[in-house]
């Protein structure tokens, strides 16, 4: 039997990931590949690759790479540039239509450019919503908003604007 200390290792979230994103009923999960997700960090974030940071979006949009997208943002190794990831996903005119709630959660982040770059994300996705998802969505901001800044209300209040019009009548 293995000592309870080595499993720990597994739980570190410097040394591994254990996520899992995919839409509702996707049968298969995404395979994470820190190696593609640590490249994508880089290419999306890092000065030095400037001039890539184009392609790799329109590759992104190409090749359907929206989940590495989200690995990505996920990432610890992303906490310092996630604002940037999370930009990437607007940028990249990839539907995230999807993972509405993921971008909710991520609009109500403590970091105010990953809270605005989420709400960019969210105004431009297609549809369709689940009206009750929205709606459960509108109450979570509500919430939030009596707990922030007020430099932060103002986007939250454009973001509840937002979602209002995402319910259909």
């Amino acid at each position: 039997m293995e000592n309870t200390e080595d499993l720990q290792k597994y739980f570190d979230s410097k040394e591994y990931i254990t996520t899992i994103i995919g839409k509702e009923g996707e049968e298969e999960p995404v395979t994470i590949d820190e190696s593609k997700i640590s490249n994508l960090i880089s290419l999306l974030t890092d000065p030095a690759n400037k001039e890539f940071k184009e392609g790799t979006l329109l590759t992104l949009k190409k090749e359907k790479g929206g989940n590495l997208l989200l690995l990505s943002i996920a990432s610890p190794k992303a906490e310092n540039v996630r604002h940037k990831l999370v930009a990437a996903c607007w940028e990249s005119e990839i539907n995230f239509s999807h993972y509405f709630s993921f971008f909710i959660l991520l609009a109500l982040d403590n970091d105010y450019l990953v809270s605005l770059e989420a709400i960019t994300v969210i105004s431009t996705m297609e549809g369709p919503f689940n009206n009750d998802d929205v709606r459960e969505a509108i109450k979570k901001v509500k919430a939030a908003k009596e707990t922030i800044t007020t430099e932060k209300v103002v986007l939250l209040n454009d973001l509840i604007d937002t979602l209002e019009g995402f319910i259909s009548k």
